[in-house]
């Protein structure tokens, strides 16, 4: 039986999925998350809280969108996968302002779907800023 490379399935499958979700392909997308997927938002962005559920990345999205970060242009800087984990360095870069960076954490299911995803931003106050600019 052939091994499989773990961490590369789970970094092409993180790449699917940013793929799915950035053509609004949803129903691609909720095929490559678990059931029970938590995401989890620091309680210090404007989308705070912890969104759990095959829904949940979708559910997130809408919130996201709906401010002026739905806007922004996503830089990844660089990706990288072991283990279980795969983490992307991104840049959203925003209309007007500076770009703010971030890094999500993807968790890997032994299946191969994602269990969970922790973004960290680096100035959650710059995001706050950010999207209290734009309402005006």
């Amino acid at each position: 039986m052939a091994q499989i490379d773990i961490p590369a399935r789970n970094l092409a499958t993180a790449e699917a999925l940013y793929g799915a979700t950035a053509t609004g392909n949803w129903a691609l997308a909720e095929s490559m998350l678990c059931d029970d997927l938590i995401i989890t938002e620091a309680e210090t962005l404007p989308f705070a809280g912890t969104y759990s559920g095959k829904g949940a990345l979708r559910e997130l999205y809408a919130k996201v969108l709906s401010t002026s970060l739905g806007e922004a242009r996503i830089e990844v800087l660089n990706k990288m996968a072991a283990g279980n984990h795969v983490v992307y360095l991104l840049q959203l870069v925003p209309p007007v302002g500076e770009p703010l960076e971030l890094v999500e954490v993807f968790h890997f299911a032994e299946d191969g779907r994602v269990a969970a995803i922790k973004p960290y931003y680096y100035n959650s106050a710059a995001v706050t800023a950010a999207v209290a600019r734009a309402n005006g």
